[in-house]
């Protein structure tokens, strides 16, 4: 790595994660090699209208990713963000990521654009309640489809295609291209943007993207490396150079 690029994290860091950061840790993307599921497009399930159609072949393709995602644990790149909080400013994380790694690595600030797969939110009353993990079944039909208390079906509280990510992690994320000094993004496809590292760099930003095979973009430094190997070589770097927080 150079450290010229290292030199420029300092201050307020906006962390800006995709699918990438946890591949690591055992959670493929959805897209690619092995995704369909009974015959069926990811695309296609991950749908209001897929819901509405036929609730638990969705409920049955979540609980398969949930049950993955139970023995899922933090990686290097998880732990190495936690620990970058604690020798800058100011650390936020917005992520694209349903799974909750980053905050059972111990990162505090963390906002999740596309929601949470272990949680359940009601397409009644709206209620939003963590999922109960202990007494979640491998398999469910029409019978044993997930119920709010109000009677109507639950769902995953995530977003779906046609729907918006949620206002909380993008004010977050506008609020973090004004104010950070700089800006990591780390694992990210490209398949789905918001655009928040180019707009960084019209602000004049510092903005680096960590990804084994980065989209080059004028104005963003480029590491081309996975990210459970590049943000561990970060940290360590900005350690030897005895940088105080400040």
């Amino acid at each position: 790595m150079d450290s010229s690029i290292a030199e420029n994290v300092r201050g307020r860091i906006l962390v800006l994660t995709g699918a990438g950061i946890s591949v690591a840790s055992g959670i493929a993307p959805f897209r690619g090699d092995g995704g369909l599921y009974e015959g069926l497009n990811p695309y296609d399930l991950a749908t209001p209208q897929a819901f509405a159609k036929h609730p638990v072949t969705v409920w049955n393709w979540y609980l398969m990713r949930i049950h993955q995602g139970l023995q899922a644990k933090p990686n290097r790149a998880h732990h190495a963000l936690a620990e970058l909080a604690t020798l800058v400013e100011e650390l936020e994380i917005v992520t694209s990521n349903v799974d909750e790694l980053h905050e059972i690595a111990g990162s505090k600030k963390v906002y999740h654009l596309h929601g949470k797969i272990l949680e359940t939110r009601c397409i009644g009353c709206g209620d939003v309640r963590p999922l109960d993990t202990e007494r979640l079944p491998e398999k469910i039909d029409a019978a044993t489809i997930l119920r709010c208390h109000c009677g109507a079906m639950l769902r995953p509280n995530v977003v779906w295609f046609g729907e918006y990510p949620w206002d909380q992690a993008m004010n977050a994320a506008e609020l973090g291209l004004r104010y950070a000094d700089a800006i990591l993004e780390v694992g990210s496809s490209g398949i789905v943007s918001y655009g928040f590292a180019e707009h960084a760099v019209t602000r004049g930003k510092f903005v680096l993207r960590i990804n084994p095979e980065p989209e080059p973009h004028p104005g963003i430094s480029l590491w081309s490396e996975r990210a459970e190997v590049a943000l561990p070589r970060l940290v360590e770097w900005l350690r030897a150079s005895h940088s105080p927080k400040i």
